[in-house]
């Protein structure tokens, strides 16, 4: 496959279905977007950085449950699977399934969400004092004792998403992808005002379709077309250890107002919420004391070691749920949400499928970008 190059004449290189798809978005849901599509048809990948922007910052929790809606619960559910799959396709892909510990809540509260996943066929089992101790031996035996019962979930997991953006895009150059490092400034159309490319610091680039999963900066991009796209930001800061020969976790763990996880590298990543607590005025304090709090909370913390922070940006949609598809214009798809480590598997397959061969999976309804049109006329 050869892709195409930029081009400053609009009359080169038309847009055609042999042309290739643009994904505009390094992270992780443009890299599994651009993985999948690769597979069949020419992609251009155009990033400001091949990892991309939010995703090296994200906690990176593999889950179903954060959610109380059945339709998104089974949409990340088979997300999840979809991951699974592509873990057996790429071997080396920084995935681990270590489950995930929830203590962070009343038993009241635990007790309702133990009934409600249960129901809808999640594997969650309550642990009491000893099976938390024997899961997690490592943390001190005062954090479960204060907690009395947690539930574990062993089918959920972890994922370095930077690290595995990256491989799947090095698997879709290896499959004959191009990647351009650049910013995306506009859209080209052709004489029927189909998205035909995209305006770049390279030049213009031609395409048969475009999918934009640029997080945030799809924001700006949608309103050169006078597209509204309701996101809205929120900062999370995490923090990580240095890297440690010694296994303190098993699984993820959600203690009150410290949730945790070990990456495969040894670093402990943590902050006061797997989304990322505030980071306040001056972040590096506030990691600081979060740092001691993930110190007191092992038996051997003293012998874990500062790393680093991170303030991440997160895209939120304002209903909090994806935003999937077509984007009214023709021959321009989204793809931007909060969770985007654990849907991003789910996402490149559906959407490659949909451009590809004008199959769109019903699970993809619900997260149209259209459904905000009710809201917006009552603005």
């Amino acid at each position: 496959m050869s892709p195409t190059t930029p081009s400053n004449n609009q009359g080169d290189n038309m847009s055609v279905p042999s042309a290739p798809v643009i994904v505009i978005g390094g992270g992780i849901v443009g890299a599994s977007i651009a993985w999948h599509l690769a597979k069949e048809r020419d992609v251009i990948i155009i990033a400001e950085a091949v990892g991309g922007v939010a995703t090296p910052k994200s906690f990176c929790w593999l889950n179903a449950t954060s959610t109380t809606q059945k339709y998104y619960y089974d949409f990340r559910r088979r997300s999840m699977a979809r991951w699974a799959e592509i873990g057996r396709e790429l071997p080396d892909l920084p995935i681990y399934w270590g489950g995930n510990l929830t203590c962070d809540t009343t038993p009241d509260e635990r007790a309702k969400f133990q009934d409600l996943h249960h129901a809808w066929g999640t594997d969650i089992r309550r642990m009491n004092q000893t099976d938390l101790v024997t899961l997690e031996p490592e943390i001190d035996d005062a954090e479960f004792s204060s907690v009395e019962w947690g539930l574990h979930v062993p089918e959920e997991g972890t994922l370095e998403a930077h690290v595995a953006a990256a491989q799947l895009i090095a698997k879709a150059k290896s499959m004959g992808a191009r990647v351009l490092t650049t910013s995306v400034t506009g859209f080209l159309k052709d004489g029927n005002r189909r998205i035909s490319g995209v305006v770049t610091g390279c030049g213009e680039i031609r395409g048969s379709h475009v999918i934009l999963a640029a997080g945030l900066g799809s924001v700006p991009l949608l309103a050169t077309e006078n597209i509204k796209l309701p996101l809205k930001s929120s900062e999370g800061l995490l923090v990580n250890t240095a890297p440690t020969k010694r296994r303190y976790l098993n699984a993820s763990v959600h203690l009150q107002g410290l949730h945790m996880r070990q990456r495969l590298d040894g670093r402990i990543c943590f902050g006061a919420s797997f989304a990322g607590g505030k980071p306040g005025d001056e972040p590096k304090a506030t990691a600081e004391e979060l740092f001691k709090q993930l110190q007191k909370t092992f038996k051997k913390g003293s012998e874990l070691e500062f790393g680093n922070y991170t303030v991440g940006v997160r895209p939120d949609p304002e209903d909090g749920y994806p935003i999937l598809g077509s984007t009214g214009l023709d021959g321009l798809d989204v793809a931007v949400m909060h969770s985007g480590v654990t849907n991003a598997a789910l996402v490149g397959e559906l959407l490659s499928k949909k451009i590809l061969h004008g199959v769109e999976d019903p699970m993809l309804d619900r997260f149209r970008l259209d459904r905000f049109k009710k809201s917006y006329a009552r603005l």
